[in-house]
């Protein structure tokens, strides 16, 4: 019983650690592994940690040295590319402020970047299941990755989602984020290649006759950005901010946004959607806010969304922006 709480305990640390400050940055503050709830590797953990509790309840412990290995794993790779991305934005930032009377003021930010103790805890949490998975072992007088009970369906649960579905999640997460040369970054973007969607048109398909009117009439997309991004763990990515107004009278509990993105000859290669505001029951974050009459949507400062899967033919900066559906809701 005594070990049977432990697991539990143990997987409860590795799902709170995902949620608590791993690194502190200037202007931007506490970031989580969970921030915005994308991140691959973060939802990696957390299946194994729902994997660990699932050994735990069939009094399997013996099993559990498959999803705790992999939580430990996971978390050096985690912590080992966050190193690595503060390692290069630090090298790249001081090879481009050479000579900038500011470059002091920068690196002293950078500097002031700070590693948190939600990685404590994430440490403690897979180091609980690692220990009893071993100790489970060694009174049962099993090798460290001896399998026994081949057609077990416990065993086959915990070791294919283990070692299958984790380090699928950590290869798509590294392999989608997008590795911008050192000239990419450098040139951002243009502010005239960026085209506004200030005026977007809505198919029948997407909106009613009301809503795409509104859409047309009431809905602004601006300041809207595209470049490559300094993601902690995912490196540069491809990504866009933008803020929304609602001038119209009525209040939106969801707003659909359609990014395209062109290569320099101004063909549209891909696109993505996000959904900046979008209120359901399930919802978390400042898209469960609805867009009050007259209220401007941004993202919290340092935020952005992601376009993992925009090719490298995509010519920085280049993008159009297209409100491509809206839910009305009660103006409270």
């Amino acid at each position: 019983m005594e070990n049977k709480k432990l697991g539990y305990i143990g997987s409860s640390l590795l799902v709170a650690g995902l949620f608590l400050p791993i690194v502190t940055m200037p202007i931007v503050g506490d970031v989580t592994l969970m921030s915005n709830g994308t991140n691959l590797a973060a939802l990696a953990l957390l299946a194994l940690s729902a994997i660990s509790a699932f050994v735990v309840t069939k009094d399997r412990q013996v099993d559990l040295i498959w999803p705790a290995s992999a939580s430990v794993a996971s978390l050096i790779y985690l912590f080992g590319t966050l190193q690595y991305n503060l390692s290069n934005m630090k090298s790249e930032m001081a090879d481009s402020l050479k000579g900038n009377p500011f470059a002091g003021v920068a690196q002293a930010a950078m500097g002031a970047v700070q590693i948190q103790w939600g990685w404590l805890v994430l440490a403690a949490g897979a180091g609980i299941l690692a220990h009893l998975a071993v100790q489970a072992r060694k009174e049962a007088n099993l090798g460290l990755f001896q399998i026994e009970g081949r057609n077990d369906k416990v065993l086959i649960i915990a070791a294919i989602a283990s070692f299958v579905v984790a380090p699928a999640l950590n290869a798509w997460n590294w392999l989608h984020g997008t590795k911008a040369s050192a000239g990419d970054a450098a040139e951002l973007v243009a502010s005239g290649d960026v085209t506004e969607g200030v005026k977007p048109l809505a198919s029948a398909a997407s909106a009613d006759g009301e809503k795409a009117a509104y859409i047309r009439d009431k809905i602004q997309i601006y300041d809207l950005t595209a470049r490559y991004f300094d993601s902690l763990l995912d490196g540069r990515v491809p990504g866009v901010d933008f803020k929304i107004k609602n001038s119209g009278n009525k209040t939106l509990t969801n707003v659909t946004v359609r990014v395209v993105f062109y290569d320099d000859q101004g063909q549209a290669i891909a696109e993505e959607d996000y959904y900046p505001v979008l209120v359901t029951s399930l919802g978390y974050g400042d898209s469960n806010k609805p867009l009050r009459p007259n209220y401007i949507w941004r993202q919290e400062q340092g935020q952005f969304y992601s376009a993992k899967s925009v090719p490298s033919e995509w010519k920085t900066g280049k993008v159009t922006a297209t409100v491509t559906e809206i839910e009305f809701g009660p103006n409270e």
